[in-house]
C-alpha cells in the first residue's frame, strides 16, 4: 500500500490542506504545537473514521473550532488499483456535538460502499488489520512508542497475535469452547429431565390406573340403572299428585267464588243504605241554601240603598262600568299630577348632581393649576443644574486635551489610536513567541552541550562503547556552543525590542483613556443640551396649560350659578303640584269606594243565581239516587241465585280425603327425589375418579413419548459435544503451532535487526519466549528486562521491536508475501527521549527499513536532524493570530 494524497477541510488546526506523498522517506518538520501530529491523525481518521478517537475525546474535538462541517479525503494505491476514502463530519451549533455526515470508499473512481460501517469493514479487509493493529504495527504514535514493552503479558500476547493473524484462531477456539460448554449444559439439563420422567412413570404404573378405570366404569353403570328405576316411580307419583291438585284447585275456586258473591251482596246492601243517607243529607243542604239565598237578597237591597240604586234603574253591570270609568279617570288624574311632580324632582336631582360635578371639576382644575406651577419651578431648577454640569464637563475635556498634547498627539489623530494599539499588540505577540522559541532552542543547546561535555569527560560512549577521541561529538559540541551564542544575542535584541514596545503600549493606553474622556464629553454635552431644550419646551407648555385651565375654571363657575337659580324655580313648582295632588287623591278614594260597593252588589246577585241553580241540581240528584237504589236491589237478587248454584256444586266433593291423599303422594315423591339425588352424587364421585384415572393414563402416554424424544436429543447432544471439544482442541493445536513458528521467525528477525543496530555494543542478543516475553542478554550473559533500559535505549529497543514485527509481516505470515498490502511505516515524534547518539541510531534504523524494501516511511519530528536522511521534507507552521496551520514543501 502507498499513500498518494491527503485533503483536509476544518480538521483540528487545518482549515484547508492538500498534500501529496511519494515513495521513500518523508519528514514533516515544525516547532511543537504547530500541527504536525494532526497531519498523521488525519490520515488515521481517513482510514478508520471515528474508531480512531482516543478515550476522553469526542468527534467535535477533531473539528476546527467555530466550524460546523469538516472533511477528510485520503487517496492510496493498493494492488495496482487506486482507492479513495472520503469522511465527512458535522457539528450541531446548538448542542456542540459532532456526528458523521458521510463515509465513502471509491475504487478507480467508482463508489464501492457509501456507509460508515461498510467503509470501515472494507478498509480493514484491504489492510488486513483494524485500527488497534494499525497503531501497534505501522503507526507509532507520540507517547506510545513503548506500549508493547510496558503492556501486561496477556495484552502483549493479544496485540502480537492479532498482528500475526493468530487472534482469529483464538477467537474460533473460544467460540468452540463456548459451544461445548453450552451443549454440555443443555445435555445435563436433558439428562436431569429424563431421570425425573422415569421416576414419574414408575410412580404412575404402581397405582395400576387401567384396572381401577374398568372397575369405576362398571360401578357407574350400576348406579345409573338404579337412578332410571327410581325415576319411573317418581313420575307415577307426580301424575297422581297432578290429578288430585286439579280437583282441589276446582274446589278452592268454588269456595272463593262463594265468598266473593257474599261479599258483593254485603257491598250492595251497604251502598243501598248509603244512598238513603245521601238523600237525607241533600234535602238538609237544600234547606240551608234557601236560607242563604234569602239572607243575600236582603244584604243586596241595603247596598243598593247606600249608592242610590233602584231596581228600576239600569242593570248593575252598566252601573259598575260607569263607576269603573269614574275611578279610572280619578286615578289617571292622580298619576298625571304625581308624574309631573316626580319629573320636577328628577330635574332638581340632576341639576344638584351637575352642581356637585362642577364643584369637583373646579377642585381638580385648581389642584392641576397648582401642580403645573410646581412643575415650572422644578424644571427651571433642572436647567440651572444642567448649566453647571456643562461647565464641569468643559473643564474635564480641556484637561484631557492638554494631556494628549503633552504626549505629542492632537485630538484629530485619536481616531486611529485603536489601529496603532492593534499593531503594537501584534508586534508584542510576535516578539513574545520568538522569545519563547529562542529560549526553547537555547535550553535544548544547554542540555545537549552539558550531555556532550559529560560524555567527553568520561571518554567513552555508553551507547556504542567507542572511544570519543576523534569522534564527531567534539565538533558537534563546538557547533552547539556557537549556535547558542548566536541565539543568546538574538534573545537580548528581542527583549530590548519588547521593552520598547511595552513603553509605547503604555503611552497608547494613556491616550486611549484621554480619548475616552473627550468622546464622553461629546456625548454628555449633547445629552445635556437636548435635556435643557426639552425642559424649556416643557415650561412653555406648562404656562399654556395654566391659561387654558383658568379659562375652564371661569366657565364652570358661570354654569354653577345658572343651575342654582333653576333649582329654586323648580322647588316652587313642586309645592303647587303637591297641593293639587292631595285634592285628586281624595276624589279618587271616593270613586274607588262607590266602585267597591257596586261590585259587591254584582257579586251578591251572581251568588243568588248560583245558589238557585245548585238547589235545582240537588233536586235532580235525589231522583238519580232513588233510581240507583232500585238497581242495587236488582243486583242483590241476581247474586243470591248464583250462590245457590255454587253450593250445589261444592256438595259433591270430599275435600279432606283428597288433601290427605295428596300429602301421601307428595311425601313419596320427595323421598324418591332424595334417593335419586344421593345416587347422582355417588355417580359424580365415581365420574371424578374415572376422569382422574383417564388423565393419569394420558399423562403416562405423554411421559413415555417425551422420554423417547429426550433420549434421542441426549444422544445427539453427546455427539455435538464431542465434535465441539475436538474442534476446540484442533484450534488450540493450530494456534500453538503457528505461534511457535511465528515466535521463531520474529525472534530471528528481531535479533538480526538488533545485531545490526548494536554492533560493538555491550549487548549480545534478545530472547523471545513462547509468551512473547522479551529478555535482553549482555555480552557476559547477564539478563536484563527491557523496562530497565535507559530512556533512549528503551525507545530504540521499542522501535526495533516494532520494525521487526513490520518486517515479519512484510515477509508474509505462512510464506505468503504481504509487503504491498502493508501501510507506510509511520513514526510520530520518534526522537523524544533520544540524545544525539541515539538519534544517529534512529537514522540508521530508518535507512535499514528503506534498504530492506519498505516503500514509504512517514516521520513527524520537531528535530531537524532527521531531515538529512529524508527523500522529501515538509514544514508545518501555525499562525499565532488565527491559530491555523499550513504546510509547505522544502
Amino acid at each position: 500500500m502507498r499513500l498518494k494524497r491527503l485533503q483536509v477541510e476544518n480538521i483540528r488546526s487545518y482549515k484547508n490542506l492538500d498534500i501529496s506523498f511519494d515513495s521513500g522517506v518523508t519528514v514533516v518538520s515544525g516547532v511543537n504545537g504547530s500541527g504536525k501530529s494532526s497531519l498523521l491523525e488525519a490520515c488515521f481518521s481517513g482510514l478508520f473514521g471515528s474508531k480512531t478517537l482516543s478515550t476522553g475525546f469526542v468527534l467535535a474535538d477533531m473539528i476546527h473550532k467555530g466550524e460546523t462541517k469538516a472533511a477528510i479525503s485520503l487517496e492510496f494505491e493498493q494492488g495496482g488499483r487506486d482507492y479513495m476514502v472520503e469522511q465527512g463530519y458535522r457539528v450541531n451549533p446548538k448542542t456542540g456535538s459532532g456526528s458523521s455526515s458521510g463515509s465513502v470508499l471509491k475504487v478507480d473512481g467508482d463508489i464501492l460502499v457509501d456507509q460508515a460501517t461498510q467503509t470501515y469493514d472494507a478498509v480493514r479487509a484491504l489492510l488486513n488489520m483494524d485500527e488497534e493493529a494499525y497503531k501497534n504495527c505501522v503507526y507509532i504514535r507520540q507517547g506510545e512508542i513503548d506500549v508493547l514493552i510496558n503492556a501486561k503479558t496477556k495484552d502483549r500476547q493479544r496485540m502480537i497475535d492479532d498482528l500475526l493473524q493468530l487472534g482469529r484462531l483464538e477467537e474460533y477456539r473460544e467460540r468452540a469452547g463456548s459451544a461445548r460448554v453450552g451443549v454440555g449444559r443443555i445435555k445435563r439439563d436433558i439428562e436431569w429431565q429424563v431421570k425425573n420422567i422415569v421416576t414419574e412413570i414408575e410412580k404412575i404404573e404402581i397405582e395400576k390406573p387401567h384396572d381401577k378405570l374398568n372397575h369405576s366404569r362398571g360401578r357407574s353403570g350400576r348406579i345409573q340403572s338404579n337412578i332410571d328405576e327410581l325415576g319411573k316411580k317418581k313420575d307415577a307419583a307426580k301424575s297422581k299428585m297432578d290429578k288430585l291438585n286439579t280437583t282441589i284447585s276446582e274446589y278452592s275456586a268454588l269456595s272463593i267464588t262463594k265468598t266473593s258473591i257474599n261479599s258483593q251482596i254485603t257491598e250492595f246492601n251497604g251502598k243501598k243504605t248509603a244512598a238513603f243517607e245521601e238523600i237525607e243529607s241533600i234535602r238538609n243542604n237544600i234547606l240551608s241554601k234557601n236560607k242563604t239565598t234569602q239572607e243575600t237578597k236582603e244584604k243586596t237591597s241595603a247596598l243598593k240603598r247606600d249608592i242610590g240604586f233602584e231596581d228600576g234603574d239600569s242593570d248593575i253591570k252598566t252601573v259598575v262600568g260607569e263607576m269603573e270609568d269614574n275611578e279610572r279617570r280619578a286615578r289617571d288624574n292622580v298619576s298625571t299630577i304625581e308624574n309631573k311632580r316626580k319629573l320636577l324632582e328628577n330635574g332638581i336631582a340632576q341639576k344638584r348632581e351637575s352642581v356637585k360635578d362642577i364643584e369637583k371639576q373646579l377642585s381638580t382644575i385648581s389642584k392641576y393649576i397648582q401642580k403645573l406651577k410646581t412643575d415650572v419651578s422644578s424644571t427651571q431648577k433642572e436647567i440651572e443644574k444642567s448649566d453647571k454640569s456643562l461647565k464641569e464637563l468643559d473643564g474635564k475635556r480641556q484637561m484631557a486635551v492638554d494631556e494628549v498634547e503633552k504626549l505629542g498627539f492632537t485630538v484629530e489623530k485619536l481616531d486611529s489610536i485603536d489601529d496603532i494599539m492593534g499593531l503594537l499588540v501584534d508586534q508584542q505577540k510576535k516578539l513574545h513567541g520568538r522569545e519563547r522559541e529562542i529560549s526553547t532552542l537555547i535550553a535544548g543547546f544547554d542540555k545537549s552541550i552539558k550531555k556532550s561535555k559529560d560524555l567527553l569527560a568520561k571518554g567513552m560512549c555508553p551507547t556504542c562503547g567507542q572511544d570519543l577521541k576523534g569522534s564527531s561529538i567534539v565538533e558537534t559540541t563546538a557547533s552547539d556552543e556557537e549556535q547558542k551564542l548566536k541565539f543568546d544575542g538574538e534573545l537580548s535584541d528581542v527583549k530590548a525590542k519588547q521593552v520598547e514596545i511595552d513603553e509605547k503600549l503604555g503611552r497608547v493606553r494613556s491616550l486611549k483613556a484621554h480619548a475616552k474622556v473627550i468622546a464622553d464629553w461629546i456625548k454628555d454635552t449633547e445629552l445635556i443640551h437636548s435635556k435643557v431644550e426639552t425642559s424649556n419646551k416643557s415650561i412653555a407648555d406648562y404656562n399654556i396649560r395654566i391659561v387654558d385651565e383658568k379659562k375652564k375654571f371661569g366657565e364652570l363657575e358661570g354654569r354653577k350659578s345658572g343651575l342654582l337659580l333653576a333649582i329654586e324655580e323648580l322647588d316652587r313648582g313642586i309645592l303647587e303640584l303637591k297641593e293639587e295632588e292631595n285634592v285628586a287623591i281624595k276624589v279618587h278614594l271616593k270613586a274607588k269606594e262607590f266602585l267597591s260597593i257596586a261590585k259587591k252588589i254584582q257579586e251578591n246577585i251572581f251568588e243568588i243565581d248560583k245558589l238557585q241553580d245548585h238547589i235545582k241540581q240537588l233536586d235532580d240528584k235525589i231522583v238519580g239516587i232513588q233510581n240507583m237504589i232500585g238497581h242495587f236491589e236488582s243486583q242483590i237478587n241476581e247474586r243470591k241465585e248464583r250462590l245457590v248454584e255454587v253450593d250445589k256444586k261444592m256438595g259433591t266433593i270430599d275435600i279432606k280425603e283428597m288433601q290427605t291423599n295428596f300429602k301421601q303422594f307428595e311425601s313419596a315423591y320427595k323421598n324418591i327425589g332424595v334417593q335419586i339425588e344421593h345416587l347422582f352424587r355417588e355417580k359424580g364421585e365415581v365420574q371424578k375418579d374415572i376422569g382422574r384415572l383417564e388423565t393419569e393414563i394420558n399423562r403416562l402416554s405423554l411421559l413415555e413419548n417425551n422420554l423417547k424424544i429426550l433420549k434421542n436429543k441426549s444422544d445427539y447432544l453427546h455427539a455435538v459435544y464431542m465434535d465441539a471439544e475436538a474442534l476446540e482442541n484442533m484450534y488450540m493445536r493450530i494456534r500453538a503451532d503457528l505461534r511457535s513458528r511465528n515466535i521463531g521467525a520474529l525472534d530471528a528477525v528481531l535479533n538480526e535487526m538488533f545485531s545490526f543496530m548494536y554492533t560493538n555494543n555491550a549487548y549480545s542478543h534478545i530472547k523471545l519466549d513462547s509468551e512473547y516475553n522479551l529478555t535482553v542478554y549482555e555480552k557476559d550473559g547477564t539478563t536484563l528486562e527491557p523496562k530497565l533500559l535507559s530512556g533512549g535505549e528503551r525507545a530504540i529497543f521499542n522501535l526495533v521491536l516494532r520494525c521487526a514485527i513490520y518486517r515479519l509481516l512484510s515477509l508474509g505470515v505462512g510464506g505468503i508475501s504481504r509487503g504491498t498490502a502493508l501501510p507506510p511505516l509511520i513514526l510520530d515524534e520518534p526522537t523524544v527521549f533520544l540524545d544525539r547518539g541515539h538519534i544517529q541510531q534512529l537514522i540508521k534504523l530508518i535507512d535499514m527499513m528503506r534498504d530492506i524494501g519498505v516503500g514509504q516511511i512517514l516521520i513527524v519530528s520537531h528535530d531537524e536532524s532527521l531531515i538529512d536522511s529524508a527523500d522529501h521534507v515538509f514544514v508545518v507552521e501555525k499562525d499565532p493570530v488565527t491559530n491555523t496551520s499550513s504546510i509547505s514543501a522544502m
